[in-house]
């Protein structure tokens, strides 16, 4: 098998299957042949072993064996990114002192990077904290392509859907909640493409919900609407644009543009190809259908 097919195989398998991932990758840095691989692999060694597993020193090990593969020099890409790893596997297994000694970029990414390993073991406190943090050295500036930008998008994308799922929220925890799916849209234009922005305004609209600010949520949705209007949107992400739409003006008492939306989603739900439609399927039951 090619790294390549390895890695999107891995991806698509580890949130359900993270310890058959885990073990997968333990086999496989024998795959890691270019220097260029080593970045990838480590992020997703962090991500699986931190977020979903929280076997902390089981990822270091891994981490400190990916340095002594050949296809490992001595460049700052390759050392930076493992280091920065371990300092995440480290800092979210609970030592404070990982922090010591990084740059400020790579403590926002490790920052960023831990508050969603922290909100994946339901630790929400730390992951707020984490964020937080990490946001505000982020005000200082980071460079054009800094890893340290798509960090902030992924935690926060990753921390504000950990939040909606939680049930009990305090008040620190909803601020929390939208603070960082702001931080994620706000870092996704940066480091993605219209689809992760329009993915984005969507995951705000929700947190927003989730948190009372109804007239802010409608807001949110209308962009969401807009980035794929102006991109030309698939069907899908039509759908789930308009439909978290019909939601929020429902939600704000708007009943008669609510429905005007959810007619536009059923409109587009109609074009969705059927292999996808089984990923609307709790969009349509929230519509009412």
């Amino acid at each position: 098998m090619s790294f390549d097919a390895f890695m999107e195989t891995a991806w698509a398998d580890h949130a359900d299957q993270p310890d058959a991932v885990a073990m997968r990758l333990e086999r496989s840095l024998g795959l890691v042949d270019t220097p260029t691989h080593v970045p990838a692999y480590a992020r997703l060694v962090t991500h699986v072993f931190g977020e979903h597993l929280g076997q902390w020193q089981r990822g270091i090990t891994l981490l400190d064996a990916l340095r002594k593969v050949p296809a490992c020099d001595d460049s700052a890409p390759i050392s930076t990114a493992i280091a920065r790893g371990i300092a995440t596997l480290r800092y979210a297994g609970g030592d404070a002192a990982a922090l010591q000694g990084l740059s400020p970029e790579d403590r926002i990414v490790v920052l960023a990077t831990a508050s969603a390993a922290f909100a994946g073991h339901r630790r929400f406190v730390p992951a707020v904290s984490a964020y937080a943090e990490a946001v505000e050295l982020a005000q200082a500036g980071l460079p054009a392509g800094s890893p340290a930008i798509r960090a902030l998008a992924v935690g926060g994308n990753n921390l504000a859907c950990a939040l909606e799922e939680k049930p009990d929220r305090n008040s620190l925890e909803t601020g929390g909640m939208v603070a960082a799916a702001e931080g994620a849209l706000r870092y996704w234009k940066l480091a993605g493409t219209w689809l992760e922005e329009e993915r984005a305004e969507y995951r705000l609209t929700r947190s927003r919900l989730q948190a009372g600010d109804r007239d802010g949520a409608v807001r949110s949705a209308l962009r969401c609407v807009a980035v794929c209007e102006d991109n030309g949107a698939p069907p899908m992400e039509m759908f789930f644009a308009h439909a978290v739409l019909a939601v929020a003006l429902r939600a704000a008492g708007d009943h008669e543009a609510g429905a005007a939306a959810r007619s536009q989603a059923l409109q587009q739900y109609a074009l969705v190809a059927p292999e996808e439609q089984q990923w609307c399927k709790s969009g349509l039951e929230e519509l009412g259908r």
